[in-house]
């Protein structure tokens, strides 16, 4: 009987409104101590019994409205200064993406600058833990065999990209084999045979490698006449000279590249960007058109790894995980003026 009578109830009975009642019940000095004391009388003759876990719950938003909770901060590891060439790495989108997607889920982005903090990676773990900080987010590194030793176990922790493989922590990234294929893919359609990829190693073994692997097995599928070995220049050679051989050799229609430059190597080359050879960037930093190439939507990539990362705070999960995931969001293909369309007999 007792938890069926609810609030209204006693109202009823008092005579007063709901309001009065729940204000009665908790001793509010707004209400009259004879008024208090008849209605608790009231709800004691009709068996009332509060459940406790409402109260606790109407405690809780009661205090949240009179002193709001200051929000859970996610810690967003860079291992750049912010006067590097950071930005060929992690895009200005990816952190403003991550920073929205936190807000909206009750938390605020913080960003760590280990080179411009020099601090180490002990002393990281340790500011971090003793901040409350629950969720760490790892941007792109430097180098394609990064590593980052944070005490893993008192974070939940996600990875943006291949770079960190030490220790192996859930990822987010973008599909690069499924992006060159949709590159290749547009280009033929547009009539083009000979499609060369000319990149910094650097820029290969930063995605697993994932740019070659795709191209070399759509190679496999043209007809040999067609057929181009890539350029994939290491050990600090690449540049103009090694990509004006290659091209040379080779004669590709349009180059599959990262490096804008190209653009200018083409022109010392004497040929026309998108009539007579065409780039199509494999990091399309925008979808403005100044670049024909693959958009990576940095910004949903941001959203992803901020999502993974809550959930991971959600289910208590911390530390290096036994078996890591990577999450793979596919690229999209901008249209712009750096590529055109040939007519093939």
């Amino acid at each position: 009987m007792s938890d069926k009578v609810k609030l209204q109830d006693i109202a009823d009975r008092a005579g007063v409104c709901r309001a009065t009642v729940s204000l009665a019940l908790r001793q509010h000095a707004s209400i009259p101590a004879v008024t208090r004391d008849r209605i608790r009388q009231i709800a004691d003759e009709l068996g009332y019994r509060p459940n406790p876990l409402v109260s606790a719950l109407m405690r809780h938003q009661r205090a949240s409205r009179a002193h709001p909770p200051l929000p859970l901060t996610l810690a967003l590891v860079i291992k750049f200064a912010k006067a590097d060439a950071w930005q060929q790495y992690l895009s200005p989108e990816l952190i403003s993406g991550a920073t929205r997607r936190a807000a909206q889920l009750g938390y605020r982005l913080e960003e760590f600058w280990l080179n411009d903090l020099g601090w180490s990676e002990t002393r990281l773990s340790t500011v971090l833990f003793n901040r409350n900080i629950p969720g760490v987010i790892v941007a792109p590194l430097p180098n394609p065999d990064g590593t980052l030793n944070l005490e893993w176990s008192r974070f939940s922790a996600v990875a943006i990209g291949y770079s960190l493989v030490q220790p192996q922590l859930h990822s987010v990234t973008s599909d690069r084999y499924q992006a060159l294929l949709l590159a290749v893919r547009q280009l033929r359609d547009r009539g083009h045979g000979r499609i060369g990829l000319a990149l910094d190693a650097n820029q290969d073994a930063r995605v697993n490698h994932q740019w070659v692997a795709a191209y070399l097995w759509e190679q496999s599928q043209t007809r040999p006449k067609d057929r181009l070995a890539p350029l994939v220049a290491g050990d600090g050679q690449w540049g103009e000279q090694r990509f004006a051989a290659w091209f040379r050799k080779y004669r590709p229609e349009v180059v599959l590249g990262h490096d804008p430059r190209m653009l200018g190597w083409l022109k010392k080359l004497n040929r026309s960007v998108g009539a007579e050879a065409g780039f199509a960037h494999l990091w399309n930093p925008d979808k403005t058109g100044q670049f024909t190439g693959l958009y990576h939507n940095p910004p949903e990539i941001g959203v992803a790894a901020v999502d993974y990362v809550v959930s991971l705070i959600q289910r208590n999960e911390r530390g290096v995980p036994s078996s890591a995931h990577c999450l793979q969001l596919e690229a999209s293909w901008v249209e712009g003026g750096t590529v055109g369309t040939t007519k093939r007999g």
